[in-house]
């Protein structure tokens, strides 16, 4: 997949990032949408927090089982291909309405969503390294992350309000007729080159071997996985706390989630710009590294006090700075091969599929049992600290972007 010499520079690079954009905003609409819904949910459904916190757990769940074999279609099955059937699977939710009287097809959407947002997310690293220059990567990576934060800071505020007006199973639909939208525009205008290459299978499985046993590839998902535990059990159990232990309403928790997610994205744009124009990549993962537990306890701690805003802010911005300069570290450690970077992607899915199939549901369990939220959130805030100890570890991939550390990788040009 070598790089056309008029792509970077073509103007069509911006038709592409806006393609894009739209797909990651219309997966993010549906990506958390559950949380603030989830008390009307239990009620129709007679279910309790731990089968609720499926809805959302199960979407991760499948991360972990199919995003290294979906990294390993990239190369071998052309990008346009790739995204296009992940965004028509991204569609799922819009059969929501017919999920009225059967929890079991409503997880299934929930599962073939999952499905379709792991066959766009490690298709979309190579994309963009087709498309854009080195030093626009971090911008690029940033617009993605803000596009799919919008969606989910979208559905958190608009979700309550328009279940309560039109059906939960219908606000549903409404999010996935957005995702089959984004697919059409994409059939239509998107563009990749085909890159097919015919790799032999044991040579495929020594290379992902070799990606996996990497340190840095190891710290990329670690940096990844605290946030988004945190981050995950906020969107989908923090709505119900506020409603349960503080008499907050649901739309007014939503609004909370909201803004906590507008706050990720003005995060997004301000460390994409910075990082766009500077050559350090560890400072964007330290500094929210340090301040997200803090947020996070403050963020049901504070829940009584006009303070919990401040908290719900940090929070958001905690979860959210870090990204572009983290997506950008694997494409400055292996700069020539697509391949890889897709492969580092599935890691950094496959681990916060884990983290993000297993914390919802752990909260939700420890709340069956305890009677309580408070120690599920607890855990959950400190376990985001693995962003800031990752910071720490990781190399400094940007301090020359023209020839990065490579990390040992065999097959790369250093080697």
């Amino acid at each position: 997949m070598a790089t056309l010499p008029d792509q970077t520079s073509s103007r069509y690079r911006f038709v592409i990032m806006g393609l894009v954009a739209f797909l990651g905003f219309s997966s993010g609409l549906s990506l958390f949408t559950i949380g603030p819904i989830a008390p009307l949910i239990i009620d129709d459904y007679g279910i309790n927090n731990s089968t609720a916190s499926l809805l959302t757990g199960l979407v991760f769940l499948v991360h972990v089982a199919f995003a290294i074999p979906a990294s390993l279609l990239v190369g071998r099955v052309g990008l346009k291909k790739l995204i296009a059937a992940g965004a028509l699977l991204n569609a799922a939710p819009l059969l929501s309405f017919l999920a009225t009287d059967s929890f079991l097809f409503l997880l299934a959407l929930r599962g073939v969503f999952g499905l379709g947002f792991i066959l766009f997310f490690p298709a979309s690293g190579p994309l963009f390294m087709q498309w854009f220059r080195s030093k626009e990567l971090p911008l690029v990576n940033g617009v993605f992350v803000a596009s799919v934060s919008l969606g989910i800071a979208a559905s958190a505020v608009s979700v309550a309000p328009l279940a309560e007006a039109i059906g939960w199973e219908a606000a549903l639909s409404a999010f996935g007729a957005l995702s089959l939208v984004g697919a059409v525009f994409w059939l239509a205008l998107g563009k990749a080159q085909t890159g097919h290459t015919e790799i032999e299978s044991h040579a495929v499985m020594k290379r992902l071997w070799a990606v996996l046993r990497t340190r840095s590839t190891f710290l990329v998902a670690a940096a990844d996985a605290g946030p988004l535990a945190l981050l995950s059990v906020a969107l989908a159990w923090l709505p119900t706390f506020y409603y349960e232990a503080h008499g907050i309403s649901l739309t007014e928790g939503g609004v909370l989630m909201g803004i906590f997610s507008i706050a990720g994205v003005l995060a997004l744009v301000l460390a994409s710009l910075l990082a766009s124009r500077t050559r350090r990549r560890r400072p964007y993962l330290i500094i929210p590294g340090i301040l997200i537990g803090f947020a996070g306890f403050g963020a049901f701690l504070l829940a009584d006090s006009i303070a919990v805003y401040f908290a719900v802010v940090a929070m958001g911005f905690a979860c959210w700075f870090y990204l572009p300069a983290l997506l950008t570290i694997p494409m400055e450690l292996t700069p020539h091969d697509p391949g890889r970077v897709s492969m580092i992607f599935a890691t950094l899915m496959t681990v916060g599929g884990v983290v993000g199939f297993l914390a919802p549901l752990i909260v939700g369990g420890i709340t069956d049992l305890t009677g309580s939220f408070l120690p599920g959130l607890a855990l959950a805030s400190a376990i985001a600290w693995s962003l800031g100890i990752a910071g720490f570890l990781l190399p400094e991939t940007g301090v020359a972007l023209s020839t990065p550390k490579r990390d040992g990788l065999p097959g790369s040009n250093s080697s």
